[in-house]
């Protein structure tokens, strides 16, 4: 069970022989234990041996990693240590409020520290230690305090921490619970035949109170009534775990909790505070006398019931001893171990669905409620065990559950893959949601199949399917190293089309089935101010009639119209536009696995609705084309049919895709950053940069901007910057011209 053992005492007051005596030893994790395993014991300079402490950096990150484990499992552990230091019993005291543990300390520092050198005199050359150790550790304990939270006993108190029969023969009748699943109805049915909660009947619920049924909301507001009722347990299920994640805003592996039950809770805006109080309220298990019977209760079955219930790890009493199908089994066995007057019940499985009474002493109560089945309860009191079950009419039907799981298999992986990506942030709109890499994640470079597919990724997690999509992230030649240019040779296959990068920001329109309308997204978000820069430009760009045929066309289609919105009036970029542009760049399928139009076939449709395509600049045939061809356009001085651009997206033959930044692009959004830093101080900190005349010549004339009482207001944009500098610069030249024209 969850409990954790601290033992805190020097070197030689007596802890490993307590821990032996007691039987706790296969309990135990012990920090000379994990030394010896690092390292055998060292010759020392007076000859002796010992036990090196050059390992303990490791020796604690393995303790607290294995004490992490057992704790994910709930099982009883007892950590051999000093524990001298107060900084180190909040760590633990942290890890226990995390998983639920009750957290005691054996003090044994009140054995005398004439009695702890006599006693370390006496150990085994090897684990001695010297006298100036347990001076300075028995220093620590007169002021290092046990932090508050922690129960102290004494070493011969062992026995109060142990768990206890409970006699609930005061209580008129015990109501054992079977495994709810999100079924309120017959739920509240079996307590109204019961004439309701009644003070002196006693209620244990054996877990599973959410998932697969269609009431989740209305079970967990019904436990959050009852959580405080002290004639009322609830023990702890598999499927409880789910609304601990949930809410301490973490995310479970449970695609129906993600995808069905979650959406609901936060829709219905149950506190996750209050869930997090009902949580730490579940008990393990149910141990109790009621007459002359003793009753085991738990989630999943035990196959007998051993001597110290508290040495069982919580894992088992959740999900049960054995394998799932193991159930029968475990029936039988508790049967014949255990004496005449003992008795077992508990659900979670039964998959060869057997009755309530699957012997005469062990109880099932699953009884498949969730898919129509019944509500399965047992009742004890004065006049014996009573089995009861009563039928769930509010269910999921066949269908229903049938068009589930087509949509669980489809999306719900990578739902839950990208909630626990820390470098990727989740935005709700209603039930669709986007996902987006972090700056972090850019600035980390931490790339991988969540990261790449979350750009521009809008999910509907009510239904599990792709609401909305642009591409999956797409490199730079050379930012990364399967895109250098020399890896391209192996990489690309051809022939491959290079398209004009046109240079703006990313505009995704789809189909947003619970407004009926258009979703017109840009970056992450629908409603930010580029959102809405995106929006005006489809009203301004696109007639009202042509934006319906959209709507009507990403509905029927079930695709995303990617656009690359050029915006010289909010937000103007580093390539300069006679006027702002909206350009289709590719129509994409809206499902996880990244696919588009053919180019032709998208041009064809942006025709039909009146939008620019993107603009197809190359053919290219063979590497050695590509080789000249790429060499070209990184020139200085190169321009795309008389004019300056960003750059190429390039695509090869099986949709693999890279892309290249043209030099003028590069060189002014560069300068771009200059002008910010020399406009504010007047310089820049890193001169070297500068390293063309161009690049001196223009930083030379935006430091002046600093001098005039108007700065705060200047434009930022590089391109007004970079015009009103050729501006300047002509008049400059034109001056020149004239002064020598006068010599």
């Amino acid at each position: 069970m969850r409990i954790l053992l601290l033992l805190r005492g020097a070197p030689g007051c007596g802890k490993s022989t307590w821990i032996e005596q007691q039987g706790l030893k296969k309990y135990t994790l012990s920090a000379d234990d994990i030394r010896l395993l690092c390292q055998s014991p060292v010759m020392l300079a007076d000859g002796t041996e010992g036990i090196s402490q050059s390992n303990d950096s490791i020796v604690w990150k393995t303790l607290f990693s294995i004490l992490e484990i057992r704790m994910q499992r709930g099982d009883f552990t007892v950590i051999d240590a000093t524990n001298s230091k107060t900084s180190e019993m909040n760590r633990y005291k942290e890890m226990c409020e995390t998983y639920r543990y009750r957290i005691y300390c054996v003090d044994f520092t009140d054995v005398p520290i004439e009695e702890t050198k006599r006693r370390n005199a006496d150990r085994e050359v090897f684990q001695r230690v010297p006298e100036e150790v347990i001076d300075n550790m028995y220093a620590r304990f007169r002021t290092q305090k046990i932090p508050s939270g922690i129960k102290v006993i004494r070493p011969d108190e062992l026995d109060t921490i142990w768990l206890r029969m409970f006699d609930m023969s005061s209580y008129k009748k015990v109501h054992h619970i079977g495994d709810i699943h999100g079924c309120n109805t017959v739920l509240q049915k079996y307590l109204e035949d019961n004439g309701g909660l009644k003070d002196d009947e006693m209620y244990i619920f054996v877990g599973d109170y959410i998932d697969r049924g269609v009431e989740n909301v209305e079970v967990v507001k019904f436990l959050l009534s009852i959580m405080n009722r002290k004639n009322v347990l609830m023990l702890e299920g598999n499927h409880e775990r789910w609304l601990w994640y949930w809410a301490n805003d973490s995310t479970g592996r449970s695609k129906e909790f993600e995808l069905i039950t979650k959406p609901a809770l936060d829709a219905a805006k149950i506190s996750k505070k209050e869930v997090r109080q009902l949580y730490r309220k579940f008990g393990q298990c149910a141990y109790y006398r009621y007459g002359d019977n003793v009753y085991l209760v738990t989630h999943a079955g035990l196959s007998t019931m051993p001597e110290n219930l508290s040495f069982v790890a919580t894992e088992q009493m959740i999900k049960g001893v054995g394998n799932y199908d193991d159930f029968e089994k475990i029936a039988e066995t508790f049967f014949d171990t255990t004496p005449d007057n003992y008795y077992q019940i508990h659900g979670h499985r039964n998959t060869k669905h057997v009755p309530v009474m699957v012997n005469d002493r062990v109880f099932n109560l699953e009884g498949q409620v969730e898919y129509g089945g019944c509500l399965r309860c047992v009742q004890v009191d004065e006049t014996g065990i009573h089995c009861v079950e009563v039928e769930n009419e509010v269910y999921r039907t066949p269908e229903m559950q049938e068009e589930q799981s087509v949509v669980n298999s489809s999306v719900a992986d990578t739902i839950i893959a990208l909630r626990s990506n820390k470098y990727i942030v989740e935005k709700k709109f209603g039930n669709i949601s986007s996902f987006n890499y972090t700056d972090k994640a850019f600035y980390d470079r931490a790339w991988d199949a969540q990261t790449v597919k979350a750009r521009g990724l809008y999910l509907d997690t009510m239904k599990g399917k792709v609401a909305a999509r642009s591409y999956d992230k797409f490199f730079n030649i050379n930012e990364r190293p399967e895109t250098k240019f020399e890896m391209l040779q192996h990489r690309l296959q051809f022939p491959v089309t290079a398209y004009v990068k046109e240079n703006g920001f990313l505009g995704i329109v789809s189909y947003n089935e619970y407004e009926d309308a258009l979703l017109a997204a840009s970056k992450s978000t629908v409603d930010s101010q580029y959102a809405g820069y995106f929006q005006e430009m489809l009203r301004k760009k696109v007639t009202p009639e042509n934006l319906e045929k959209i709507r009507t066309y990403t509905r029927e289609k079930e695709v995303s119209f990617v656009f690359e919105c050029v915006d010289m009036e909010h937000d103007p970029h580093i390539i300069e536009y006679p006027e702002s542009r909206l350009f289709l760049l590719d129509i994409v399928f809206n499902r996880m696995d990244f696919g588009k139009y053919e180019y032709d076939d998208m041009c064809h449709v942006a025709e039909m609705f009146g939008l620019e395509p993107k603009k197809k600049a190359y053919e290219i045939a063979d590497w050695q084309e590509f080789f000249d061809w790429y060499h070209d356009v990184l020139e200085a001085d190169y321009e795309y049919e008389g004019h300056k651009i960003e750059g190429f997206v390039i695509e090869d033959s099986v949709g693999y895709m890279t892309k290249i930044k043209l030099t003028y692009y590069n060189f002014w959004k560069y300068m771009r950053s200059v002008s910010h830093e020399a406009i504010r101080k007047g310089y820049i900190s890193k001169t070297s940069s500068l390293a063309t005349p161009l690049a001196n010549e223009y930083y030379a004339w935006v430091r002046k901007l600093h001098e005039r009482e108007d700065r705060d207001n200047l434009p930022r944009d590089i391109c007004t910057l970079r015009r009103w500098f050729y501006e300047a610069k002509e008049e400059g030249d034109a001056e020149g011209e004239a002064a020598a024209v006068r010599v």
